[in-house]
């Protein structure tokens, strides 16, 4: 039997949530920069940028012709110097500019990409959040959006840069020695077409590369999260090993990409090079041969500079590609969050008048988009407004799955869920979510204060009495005046027991108030004492709400005014506990296996 990390890892496949979808990744990823301005003046500066030193070989050639003529020689020569002095001051004023708008509209472009694509993650529904792990959503968020952040601006400005001084290159040596800049511009055609012929090789290796990283930067972060288990298990072992076999296939495809990109490459060297020679000799030829043209040394000089800054602008502009390449896979998969729609929206539907807390289930059938078999099939059920009832059953037979769809989590497959007499599906998730406390099995609390993680139920509202007093029902208040900054001690910074942690998420629902209370299973993971301490939280809370408990300790359930036995999706039982006893079906066997 392979371990179970590996296990899960192979089943999973690629653990990429990416569609495939490519295409207008940079004219689609613009429009959730805000400062366009800032980026088109930065676009106009990195063109002047490549133009700006291509003029500069005018004013040298110039100089190359004082040097070849006797007459007035110094007023010529400091009339170029003084004009090349002049022309580099302009210069420099360009490229600063040029530099000083890439570095500030890098941050603004990291900033408005990463506040978008974390909307994003929060308007997903819980199905996105099922289907896409954990270190996939956060690569997104630091290795995809840095990557971008790293490219997009600086380096593609930059490429525009090079292409100006490239196409004003062509167009200058056209100028001086048309015929010279024939060959010029045919071997930059030539050289084109390789160049998109090996990138479109490239690019399907690419992203199988891409694909491949994000499996093992996936596996590592798998294996170190599970590593208790791993350890336990004497997998260490294997656990490198399967990691070494993603590594493997990383680097075979990383060698693929490196030779497709070396080949393409030295074929552009080859061209590039001679094309320089062809017309370093042809025009050499004119100028000693066919003086009749008119052409002199500094024509000849500015004609060559310019196809050598051509040169030079296509072969870098072309060495960036590679890294332009990974870019778009990294663009296509944020866009991909950004711009997915979740399937319903969440403040979509109305509210209702006021609320009593009745919940009804008719005949709901539910599946999990993961799963082959239902989870729920035909349960009906009716929970009045102020009742205590439990849901009891093995696990795995529907309890959590229920209160997850009381939360609109989901949508059903059939049936209906009633809040008051009303399908949920009219009202707003927003609206529903509103009227429904919940304390987990575990405690979750953020990195934060106290007093943050209890008011986190009313961040806008709560104030300072109001969270010490549902700190105290939550019977809460005491242990917190112990700790060094009371409520304003952070969380991460506090060792907090178990039982304390639940307290809090108790007082955080006490402090909501709402009128429906969900309670998953929430003294299963505490010792006996402060579960003893939580219950008696959780009985003065509870009192005139609609409460539902899922609970393994049927201890915890005993004083609960009805029972709902589930197995297999069914509920197959209800009544008291006394009820279901004397009965002697599921429900009393698990007392009897529990007291055993």
């Amino acid at each position: 039997m392979p371990p179970m990390a590996t296990s899960a890892f192979k089943q999973q496949g690629s653990l990429d949530d990416f569609d495939g979808k490519r295409g207008k990744e940079f004219s689609r990823i613009m429009k959730y920069f805000s400062n366009k301005a800032l980026f088109a003046f930065a676009i106009i500066f990195a063109i002047f940028a490549g133009v700006m030193p291509l003029l500069m070989n005018i004013f040298m050639g110039d100089m190359v012709n004082v040097f070849n003529t006797a007459d007035n020689f110094m007023p010529n020569l400091v009339s170029v110097i003084y004009k090349l002095i002049g022309f580099n001051v302009g210069m420099l004023v360009v490229m600063f500019i040029n530099i000083y708008l890439r570095m500030v509209a890098n941050p603004f472009f990291m900033r408005d990409l990463r506040k978008n694509l974390y909307k994003s993650y929060m308007e997903q529904d819980i199905e996105y959040y099922d289907r896409v792990p954990t270190g996939v959503m956060v690569g997104r968020l630091s290795q995809d959006v840095t990557m971008i952040h790293e490219i997009f601006i600086d380096k593609l400005c930059t490429t525009i840069q090079l292409l100006a001084q490239s196409i004003g290159g062509i167009i200058l040596a056209f100028v001086t020695v048309w015929q010279c800049a024939f060959i010029g511009l045919g071997a930059s055609i030539l050289a084109g077409i390789i160049f998109f012929i090996g990138e479109r090789v490239v690019d399907k290796i690419w992203i199988s590369y891409n694909e491949s990283s994000s499996q093992a930067a996936t596996k590592a972060e798998e294996v170190i999260t599970t590593f208790r288990t791993i350890k336990s298990f004497d997998c260490e072992l294997q656990e490198a090993q399967a990691y070494q076999a993603t590594l493997v296939e990383v680097d075979n495809i990383f060698k693929k990409t490196s030779l497709a990109q070396g080949v393409k490459d030295l074929f552009i060297a080859l061209i590039m090079h001679a094309m320089q020679a062809g017309t370093l000799y042809y025009a050499s030829y004119m100028v000693m041969n066919q003086p009749e043209k008119g052409y002199v040394a500094g024509d000849l000089f500015i004609m060559m500079m310019s196809l050598s800054f051509a040169t030079l602008g296509i072969s870098n502009a072309m060495t960036m590609s590679d890294d332009f390449k990974k870019t778009l896979v990294s663009c296509a998969k944020v866009l991909d969050v950004i711009e997915r729609k979740p399937k319903s929206d969440r403040k979509k539907g109305g509210k209702l008048k006021s609320i009593k807390g009745k919940i009804e289930f008719r005949n709901v059938t539910f599946k999990y988009a993961t799963a082959k078999e239902n989870a729920l099939e035909n349960l009906s059920f009716i929970i009045n407004p102020g009742e205590t009832v439990a849901f009891v059953g093995e696990s795995g037979c529907g309890k959590s799955t229920t209160l997850q769809l009381i939360q609109r989590f989901y949508d059903i497959q059939s049936g209906q869920i009633l809040l008051d007499d009303v399908d949920v599906a009219e009202l707003s998730q927003v609206y529903v979510r509103s009227q429904i406390s919940i304390v987990p099995q575990s405690p979750v609390l953020f990195t934060m204060s106290i007093k943050d993680n209890i008011s986190y139920a009313k961040p806008k509202k709560a104030i300072e009495s109001q969270v010490a007093e549902a700190a105290q029902v939550g019977n809460a208040h005491n242990f917190i005046m112990e700790i060094p900054n009371n409520y304003k001690a952070e969380v991460q910074q506090t060792s907090l027991s178990g039982g304390q942690k639940q307290r809090i998420c108790i007082s955080r629902a006490i402090l909501a108030n709402s009128p429906i209370l969900l309670l998953d299973e929430a003294t299963a993971a505490l010792d006996t004492e402060s579960e003893l301490l939580v219950q008696q939280s959780l009985e003065r809370f509870r009192k005139g709400k609609t409460a539902i408990m899922v609970a393994h300790r049927l201890a915890t359930v005993i004083n609960a005014d009805r029972i709902l036995v589930f197995n297999e999706g069914h509920i197959v039982e209800e009544g008291t506990h006394q009820e279901l006893l004397s009965k002697g079906g599921i429900y009393a066997d698990l007392v009897k296996f529990q007291l055993q």
